[in-house]
């Protein structure tokens, strides 16, 4: 194999690695909708973070903001189809 194709592959194994690695992250969210006495529902957020007093590694802060970069498209995506739909 060439130089290049080994750095091809070496970059993509990073690109897909760090999602996984933030799929890793302690937090959740859960949406519930309840209606009122009009009869409307009101939609209600509700964020679960669960920390640790264990600071992050440099890899591992590292795989964090480029999983959070990778991700950003997603989420802007998501939302857009969520406001429209």
């Amino acid at each position: 194999m060439t130089k290049s194709t080994l750095s091809a592959i070496a970059l993509t194994a990073i690109i897909c690695a760090c999602p996984l690695l933030q799929s890793c992250a302690g937090s959740s969210s859960q949406t519930t909708y309840t209606t009122t006495a009009e009869g409307t529902p009101v939609e209600q957020t509700t964020t679960t973070t669960t920390t640790t007093d264990h600071p992050q590694s440099v890899v591992g802060a590292t795989a964090d903001a480029a999983g959070t970069i990778v991700a950003a498209p997603f989420e802007i995506v998501g939302d857009t189809l969520g406001i429209i739909f």
